[in-house]
């Protein structure tokens, strides 16, 4: 099986829980023996060095089985003003939502019609539900590569909970812009022959949003079982880990920086914080600018870390208070990877079968939060209990045996496809103007070429 692999970022390092997903997956194809090649189209949003790209390739196999394939292009589109028009233009004259706008391309385009025009693709994994704007042309040029769509998150529910949290004309605007997001996604999910979810909790939103059966394929994260004893300073300070620009981080560290820690404070007056991630914008200088609500007394906000081990060797616990979002929290996957007893909120553990107590504390409420955070920090038995729950969840879950057994069974429902007519008005044309009607811009242009040979 020869796989076109789509997908936003460049996967390397994996500095943040999407960049985790990703190379988990392409980690996963390339372990198949049935995988003879894997070409990898991604974004990038600075220039990738050669070295990262060999590097990347080396753990996939090498560049024998792998070719990656990095094409400039921002996944923050307000840190780069000149796009801007663009994603405003399309959003404005063609009607196509955000998340696709964003990531519409023409060097993208090219190299995706480069890779497929290499030679034969038999399936075609778009990673992101961003990237499936180029599926018209996969069908166009590929008409018998089988496509299938892994998304991380169920995309339009940030939409409405960002819809959610507008007034007045912003908010219409906002919903304006969720529903149009959520017909994209709902015709994606349809278009896509197979669909992968993170969570059994998102495969059950794609079937009630699409009427889509999705297939739960978990990323592949292996306990470390490091020996943690924390004592003097470390027996105190608390961590957190996590992109510090997605929103549900962000929401969730500036309630807990000003509503939970005041009251952590006050029954431990000693416990420090340390705040690490990507992310945080940076001044004219060039220096971090850290939010105001995160420079409470006993915090400390590092940023972005090369290696997490010396963070997570002078902690006690590790603190991951979530609101909002969809999917999965790779940081407490990463947590119970690293043998870090985790505090998380309930939106914390959306989509992970753990419970309060076993693999972790889950707090419902700041209360709740303080009270869990002040047992994890006197109780060395619980701890203990924690870290082991973390381990055995990963071992159950997360292991390379059940992964691919999972993704096999994922492969193997995806339907195999046939040419279809090239007459006018057959059923090839009627396919396109489908998904034409959802997003005008991306049908696959009048060019006058013919379909790529399989």
């Amino acid at each position: 099986m020869r796989i076109l692999h789509l997908t936003t970022e460049f996967p390397w390092p994996e500095a943040s829980g999407g960049l985790v997903r990703t190379a988990s997956q392409l980690r996963l194809l390339a372990s198949l023996p049935e995988v003879e090649a894997i070409t990898v189209v991604c974004g990038a949003e600075r220039p990738v060095p050669a070295m990262d790209r060999h590097a990347l390739e080396a753990a996939l196999g090498g560049p024998a089985r792998v070719r990656v394939v990095p094409v400039f292009h921002p996944a923050h589109v307000f840190d780069f003003k000149r796009y801007l028009w663009r994603v405003a233009f399309l959003r404005a004259v063609r009607g196509v939502p955000y998340l696709a706008a964003k990531w519409d391309s023409r060097p993208l385009r090219r190299a995706v019609e480069g890779a497929l025009g290499d030679g034969p693709t038999d399936l075609t994994y778009i990673d992101h539900l961003g990237m499936a704007q180029y599926l018209p042309e996969v069908r166009y040029l590929r008409p018998t590569c089988r496509v299938v769509l892994d998304q991380h998150n169920v995309e339009s529910e940030f939409f409405a909970q960002f819809a959610a949290r507008q007034r007045g004309p912003r908010r219409l605007m906002a919903e304006a812009e969720w529903r149009a997001s959520a017909r994209f996604e709902r015709a994606m999910l349809r278009e896509a022959d197979g669909v992968i979810a993170i969570s059994h909790a998102d495969a059950e939103r794609f079937h009630e949003l699409a009427g889509v059966r999705a297939h739960v394929v978990p990323m592949v994260i292996e306990p470390d079982r490091v020996s943690r004893r924390p004592s003097g300073l470390a027996a105190r300070n608390l961590c957190y880990v996590g992109n510090l620009r997605w929103h549900p981080n962000v929401a969730g560290l500036d309630w807990f920086c000003t509503v939970v820690w005041p009251m952590i404070r006050a029954r431990v007056p000693d416990v420090t914080l340390e705040i690490a991630g990507v992310g945080l914008p940076v001044d004219a200088r060039g220096r971090a600018v850290v939010p105001r609500a995160w420079r409470a007394p006993g915090i400390t906000t590092v940023g972005f870390l090369d290696n997490l081990e010396p963070l997570y060797a002078r902690s006690v616990a590790m603190v991951a208070p979530v609101i909002g979002g969809s999917g999965v929290r790779v940081k407490l996957l990463e947590g119970f990877r690293a043998g870090m007893p985790v505090v998380t909120t309930i939106d914390g553990a959306l989509g992970l079968p753990i419970a309060d107590g076993e693999e972790a504390l889950v707090a419902p409420s700041a209360v709740g939060f303080v009270e869990r955070v002040e047992r994890l920090l006197y109780d060395d038995l619980l701890r203990e209990r924690i870290r082991e729950g973390g381990y055995a969840y990963l071992e159950k879950h997360h292991s390379p045996a059940h992964a691919q057994a999972m993704m096999r069974a994922a492969l193997a429902a995806v339907p195999t496809r046939f040419a279809s007519s090239p007459r006018p008005g057959g059923q090839r044309r009627a396919g396109r103007s489908r998904l034409s009607a959802v997003v005008p811009l991306l049908a696959p242009r009048a060019t006058g070429r013919s379909p790529a040979r399989t």
